[in-house]
């Protein structure tokens, strides 16, 4: 089962030196796409827990990687953002609307007070928290407690705090300019503190952001008033507030404290019963919480078995609060919303082990071993190496959540699956697809046209999808839902070495064939190579594809379609033939009574056009073939043959080869 292999990951993330990263409810202080941290400032903290403000100054580039902030909930749908203690990430970022509109939200793990808010989301993040903050600290000698210390000096400097989340951007101004003044001073000059933003604004604020409110053309010494009261409702600005405590220490270095707060949290999620914790709240998909709003995977659940879904010990449930978040990780199957999550398993993994597997299975890992010709990125997301102690792997395909605080829902679970067994079925499936990728290299001599390797997402893809054709006339097969259930479904067979038939793809390629062929854009001599490499990937001792190629119907199409050559190409003397009769073939011959109809009206049109010189023997061979058939006419079989000598290129000339080289 997948939740005891992600309390395992908890539990030795929780015992590991860096452990805090792992937590659930802690975030490190964020890194932009370009690796950038927002500014960061440090405040220190005396013996006796007085902030001195005064002494703020930068927080240096390789310390960064230490900072971390509480994210305190109470549930996972908490949305109140309390602030209980620690350091303090906020944001403001302010848009610019076409129209010259300004729009202006908070972000980050803090709010300010807002008058216009509605219920306790008027009030600031510190007052949010303060009423489980008491039931925190509801112990004997809480006075001792460095919790309870810190935020009582907090709460008397409030003002001061949050003065400087209104003001990030003088600030960031005070800090990176070095002005020779007290930053209390500084924060309570009303002037200063405008000219300090406005300057910070001019610096970071682009000039077609700043011609979209109309300020053109003026004069950073000389800035109208009108001017600049609309220079000061651009608040960018992201901000890092860590204390720096006596000791160098930060905030989550008092572990009594630590415990406490996360004893709170856990305290709030769980029921204490008779057989063990229980969930009370909605916390991961496949524990029961009594949610009647979120546990949909839970109909009819009787709330005094919830036991039954997962009873925990107290050390148990913190491991789960470690590890939940690494067993979220995982990476989407193209263009679908189903995300598949690998959990490594193996005897005496250390923290180490499972790191350096989500390492190389981040996604710039995966893509630069996508760039090998026989790679497969829906097997690459599992490390099989042998220089590590991993021996097999969880995974568990989850559907994205719809909503913000609920948990993404798990679709299917497959434990155990050994490393050894990975490294063959992707051994071979790369084997495969530069067998295929060579047939087709061979099929295509009349082009020097660089393919793409085949993967397993976009040939299911390019087989299930919707065909589409641009104002161009240029056909393209979109991901569909018929191709998300389709590829659910095959890639746990595959995983699993059990993927031995699939019977609907020779009809879907038929259909998008035929769709290509109506809109003038003809793809069956691509798709076909991705119906080979599905084909052949499926594990069966006879060779499914050369079982198609061996059919009777296959050959009969196949000589029906060399008859039908002579009307295809831009030379055609019938100019609708391929849009009404190729583009409509499985109508055509649905049974062979009709294939036998359709080749006689293909007969009497050579006939007309006087064309029977060419065709003879091949009429003579069909109808041989004909009257000798026996067992079951397949219509999607017979096309696929009419396809592949239709749409056969022709070899060029020796005397075109020999001009090429």
């Amino acid at each position: 089962m997948s939740l005891d292999t992600v309390l395992k990951i908890g539990n030795v993330l929780r015992s590991s030196e860096n452990s805090l990263h792992h937590f659930k409810y802690v975030d490190a202080c964020p890194i932009d796409k370009d690796g950038n941290y927002p500014f960061c400032i440090s405040i220190p903290i005396t013996d006796n827990f007085e902030i001195k403000w005064n002494d703020i100054k930068g927080v240096p580039e390789n310390k960064r990687d230490k900072l971390y902030h509480l994210r305190f909930k109470t549930s996972n749908s908490d949305s109140l953002m309390k602030y209980i203690y620690g350091d303090v990430y906020y944001l403001k970022n302010t848009t610019i609307k076409k129209d010259g509109k300004i729009e202006t939200v908070e972000g980050g793990a803090y709010r300010l007070e807002n008058p216009g808010g509605k219920g306790a989301f008027k009030f600031s993040s510190f007052t949010r928290g303060e009423e489980d903050f008491q039931a925190i600290v509801n112990i004997e000698n809480k006075e001792d407690l460095m919790l309870f210390k810190f935020r009582n000096s907090l709460n008397k400097d409030l003002i001061i705090l949050e003065s400087i989340l209104n003001n990030i951007q003088a600030v960031q101004y005070f800090v990176e300019n070095n002005i020779n003044e007290y930053l209390l001073d500084f924060i309570n000059d009303e002037h200063k503190i405008q000219e300090a933003r406005i300057r910070q604004i001019l610096q970071t604020t682009s000039n077609s952001n700043l011609k979209r409110i109309g300020l053109t053309g003026f004069s950073e010494d000389v800035i109208s008033d009108a001017d600049r009261k609309e220079l000061l409702k651009l608040e960018n600005g992201e901000i890092y507030i860590h204390f720096d405590f006596p000791g160098d220490k930060n905030w989550y270095d008092y572990n009594e404290d630590l415990n406490l707060v996360t004893g709170k949290m856990l305290q709030d999620f769980v029921d204490d019963t008779d057989n063990g914790l229980v969930l009370k709240k909605t916390l991961y998909k496949t524990l029961c919480s009594g949610d009647k709003k979120n546990d949909i995977q839970f109909p009819d659940f009787k709330l005094n078995a919830k036991y039954k879904s997962k009873g925990f010990e107290n050390e148990s449930m913190l491991d789960l609060f470690y590890g939940i978040e690494y067993a979220n990780k995982g990476s989407f199957i193209p263009n679908t919303d189903i995300k598949i999550i690998v959990l490594p398993n193996g005897d005496n993994l250390t923290a180490e082990d499972y790191l350096a597997f989500i390492e190389k299975a981040d996604e710039k890992s995966i893509n630069e071993k996508n760039k090998q010709n026989n790679s497969e990125f829906l097997l690459n997301i599992f490390n099989t190496s042998q220089d590590n102690n991993i021996t097999r792997f969880d995974v568990i395909f989850t559907k994205k959540s719809k909503g913000a605080g609920t948990p993404d829902v798990d679709l299917i679970e497959i434990s155990g699956i050994e490393k050894s067994t990975l490294r063959r079925i992707k051994e071979r499936i790369g084997e495969i697809n530069l067998l295929v990728q060579n047939n087709r290299k061979n099929y295509f001599t009349n082009t020097s046209k660089e393919f793409h390797p085949f993967y397993l997402s976009s040939s299911f893809r390019n087989i299930l999808g919707n065909p589409q054709a641009d104002n161009k006339g240029k056909v393209n097969f979109k991901a569909n839902p018929k191709y998300q259930t389709h590829i659910l479904k095959a890639l746990p067979l595959i995983y699993k070495e059990c993927y031995h038939n699939d019977d609907g793809l020779l009809s879907a390629l038929i259909q998008n064939s035929e769709y290509s062929i109506r809109f003038g854009d003809p793809q069956f001599n691509f798709l076909k190579f991705d119906f080979e490499f599905l084909i052949s990937i499926q594990n069966n001792i006879n060779n499914k594809f050369m079982e198609i190629l061996q059919s009777q119907s296959y050959q009969i199409g196949s000589l029906l379609g060399s008859l039908a050559k002579n009307f295809a190409g831009q030379n055609s003397p019938i100019k609708s033939f391929e849009k009404n009769y190729v583009g409509n073939l499985t109508r055509r011959i649905s049974n062979l009574s009709d294939f036998i109809k359709l080749k006689n009206d293909i007969e009497q049109k050579l006939i007309m056009h006087e064309k029977t010189k060419f065709t003879f023997q091949v009429s003579y061979d069909l109808a041989q073939k004909i009257k000798e058939f026996e067992g079951n006419y397949d219509k999607e079989e017979a096309a696929f043959g009419f396809f592949e000598s239709y749409f056969k290129p022709i070899p060029k000339k020796q005397s075109e080869v020999n001009n090429e080289n």
